[in-house]
């Protein structure tokens, strides 16, 4: 009935358009912005919980570290049950279903009496987090043209984005308990959004359901004729079934193996750089920092800003530059950036000099980080995925460079709760500074130019230095 209410207005052509394409990506980046919602929600929150006078009394800093840990080890845990769910179910539904446990995280934060039901709400969304890894990247892959794809398939990363700088908004003027209240509405939205959208053509194609397939591909392009895309896709679908790799080639093959170890690197010294600690104790540290004009609100309120428009904005620009260069760049600039941010903390908490004079440092120490991140390090990872391993074995390499990304994501922010609460401040900026000089190391001696080169080119390269 909506479809042809829709047609009555906006009627189907030989060209096509592209808005319903555009709700689709629209649907599944909701579930990314209340995953970056709930993410972040820990900036602003844990400051208040630390308090005597927190909504479900005193908590210590150490009981709040086990928020960041529990939600990536449940979404490592349901990775392998989404996988499977996604073939059989389908994207849509799982989407769909997505909506459910960060609408339970919310209202378990919003109700809670104790600390135990806020670690409940974390392993709903953990969760959540597992089908957005899983599922919406493939769906927004699949319902896409290339030049839609272009245009917006940056949308999920920059819903994630825009998630961590509204919570950290809404934050700073309500209560933990209005908050979770606000952000019931994204998660409902989402509900209601994905009862309009197709599924992918792809799935319903790969369940033979090819009627079905083409009904969505037309609704997707709003097109009159889809026969000739339909059969392209069907064809697609066969030669990958009949390419496929095994998950035991990404260690058999010489190659494959030096591709997996440059990307897990990559991917260690963008945790190691301090990101996932940083996202979750940014108001905290700017407490901890003191003495600026600016208040710690203030502070992390432009700290996730920057985050949010270097995200819009980098992607178009990174990707015009050599990949290995940029990671040089990105990795050495962020290595400075914290060093500003260790020597700031040495000389407040070690010597007998004053700092107030200084004080504007620790933000702009944290900004000169998230420039230089954004530049390089914190997207060329997966991008390199994409560049290093062929087609059949692709799939295998996503999965396990993501479960990795998640247990760090459990490891770092403990870490930097531990270096915080046992030693002075400089001492976790001193290791994430050594870390990121690692990288750039690394970074110059191993990592190949992948930018303008093909699957075979650059399996050569990585043959020449096996």
């Amino acid at each position: 009935m909506l479809d042809i209410t829709i047609e009555r207005l906006i009627p189907k052509t030989t060209k096509g358009k592209d808005f319903v394409q555009i709700c689709g990506i629209l649907t599944a980046s909701l579930g990314g912005f209340s995953a970056g919602a709930h993410l972040a929600w820990l900036s602003p929150s844990v400051p208040k919980l630390l308090l005597n006078s927190s909504y479900i009394g005193p908590i210590t800093l150490d009981e709040a570290s086990y928020f960041s840990v529990i939600t990536p080890i449940f979404t490592i845990i349901f990775s392998f049950v989404v996988g499977n769910a996604m073939k059989i179910i389908g994207r849509k539904h799982l989407i769909g279903f997505m909506a459910v446990p960060h609408i339970i995280s919310w209202l378990l934060i919003a109700t809670a009496q104790s600390i135990v039901p806020i670690y409940i709400s974390r392993a709903f969304n953990g969760i959540s987090d597992a089908v957005t890894v899983c599922t919406s990247t493939v769906y927004i892959g699949e319902i896409t043209t290339p030049l839609v794809r272009g245009k917006w398939g940056n949308m999920l990363m920059c819903a994630i984005f825009f998630g961590h700088l509204s919570v950290v908004v809404v934050g700073v003027y309500c209560d933990i308990v209005s908050t979770a209240y606000i952000f019931l509405i994204p998660p409902v939205l989402q509900i209601l959004f994905t009862m309009v959208v197709p599924e992918s053509p792809y799935f319903l194609i790969m369940r033979g359901r090819d009627n079905e397939a083409m009904s969505a591909l037309r609704r997707f392009r709003w097109k009159k004729d889809v026969r000739e895309e339909f059969s392209a896709i069907k064809k697609d679908i066969e030669a990958k079934s009949s390419e496929s790799g095994v998950f035991s080639d990404l260690f058999r093959n010489a190659t494959n193996r030096k591709a997996l170890w440059i990307v897990m690197a990559l991917f260690t010294f963008v945790e190691y750089s301090g990101l996932p600690g940083f996202v979750t104790y940014a108001q905290y540290l700017f407490q901890l920092a003191g003495g600026t004009s600016l208040s710690a609100e203030v502070s992390s309120i432009i700290f996730f800003s920057v985050l949010f428009l270097l995200t819009v904005s980098a992607s178009s620009v990174v990707g015009n530059y050599s990949r290995r260069t940029m990671m040089i760049i990105s990795s050495f600039g962020c290595a400075i950036s914290l060093l500003m941010e260790a020597i700031f903390f040495y000389v407040k908490d070690e010597t007998a000099l004053g700092v107030s004079h200084i004080s504007w440092v620790p933000l702009l120490g944290m900004l000169c980080y998230i420039i230089f991140l954004s530049a390089g390090l914190s997207r060329m990872p997966f991008l390199m995925i994409g560049e290093l391993f062929s087609p059949g074995i692709k799939n295998y390499a996503v999965f396990i460079a993501s479960s990795y990304q998640a247990v760090n994501m459990i490891i770092v922010p403990k870490l930097l709760q531990l270096l915080v609460t046992n030693f002075s401040m400089y001492v976790p900026f001193m290791f994430f500074t050594c870390s990121c000089l690692i990288a750039t190391i690394f970074c110059y001696l191993c990592v190949p130019e992948t930018r303008g080169r093909t699957l075979e080119e650059i399996q050569r390269i990585l043959n020449s230095k096996t």
